[in-house]
């Protein structure tokens, strides 16, 4: 065998050693199947999910405002498609293209639930095609009420605060089936950056943006027929006093919170 056929065998050699590392890492990250219906620690958030936990809201327990809000809001499509929703993903593409950086995710409700489940922050071609792998099992393992369900329980929406129960407590002092429209919008709003966009409640106030985001929420609503016209209506009262009547002594984490520069960076994909 000449010099030059050697290094062609050592390089498919070493190209199909590389492949085989690559399949065997994504294999090793299927969830199985006790695992997505049972008890787990998040790789995300290390976040213990367990439906038996006192911690953990059924979707029968969450208000249909929230449901509603963030379904038509985050993943409109979500009843009706297998885990992904490629006219999205194209309209995120096309957007991210002309603005010249990230300005739009498109990932689904269940590829966002795969994700915080059970991959990492890190941002590589090998951890998407997880995710995507991860996806598929999810739709083939789980409901659609189940994969909403687990995702309203790890969702995360404010500094250390995951799932609408948390969410609710802190932002509202009530359960998470007491909701309002406009409470869920808000919860809804926070999705994108919770962090950052959290600074209405800090300040006790809601910010030029988040009073818009807050009305083409409820606006849509009413839109996709979600609510009707008294409760919009009632929800569009609501915002002109929003957060005002939700004033209350700063606790630790409200003071940590309103002593942060908002820096921080809208979550992607």
């Amino acid at each position: 065998m000449g010099r030059t056929a050697k290094l062609f065998l050592i390089v498919i050699m070493v190209l199909a050693t590389g492949a085989l590392l690559i399949v065997a890492s994504v294999i090793s990250s299927f969830p199985t199947i006790q695992e997505i219906r049972g008890c787990i620690v998040t790789k995300m958030y290390q976040l213990e999910l367990c439906p038996k936990s006192a911690n953990y809201v059924r979707l029968s327990e969450v208000s249909t405002n929230l449901q509603k809000a963030v379904v038509l809001t985050e993943d409109s499509s979500f009843w009706t498609h297998q885990g992904f929703d490629f006219e999205e993903m194209k309209r995120s593409v096309e957007k991210n293209i002309k603005t010249g950086e990230y300005k739009r995710g498109g990932s689904t409700i269940t590829q966002q639930l795969a994700k915080n489940l059970f991959l990492t922050e890190e941002k590589t071609m090998l951890r998407k095609l997880k995710e995507a792998i991860i996806t598929i099992r999810l739709e083939k393992v789980l409901s659609k009420k189940e994969i909403l369900e687990k995702y309203l329980n790890v969702v995360h929406l404010g500094k250390n605060i995951f799932g609408v129960k948390a969410a609710a407590e802190y932002y509202f002092h009530k359960m998470p089936s007491q909701l309002s429209v406009v409470e869920s919008a808000f919860l809804t709003f926070l999705l994108p950056s919770p962090e950052k966009y959290s600074v209405s409640f800090i300040h006790h106030e809601l910010t030029p943006f988040a009073k818009m985001r807050l009305a083409q929420i409820v606006d849509n609503l009413f839109l996709y027929q979600r609510i009707t016209e008294v409760e919009h209506d009632s929800a569009k009262a609501d915002l002109t006093d929003f957060l005002h009547r939700n004033d209350q002594p700063e606790d630790a984490l409200t003071q940590e919170l309103n002593a942060e520069e908002e820096t921080a960076e809208p979550e992607d994909d």
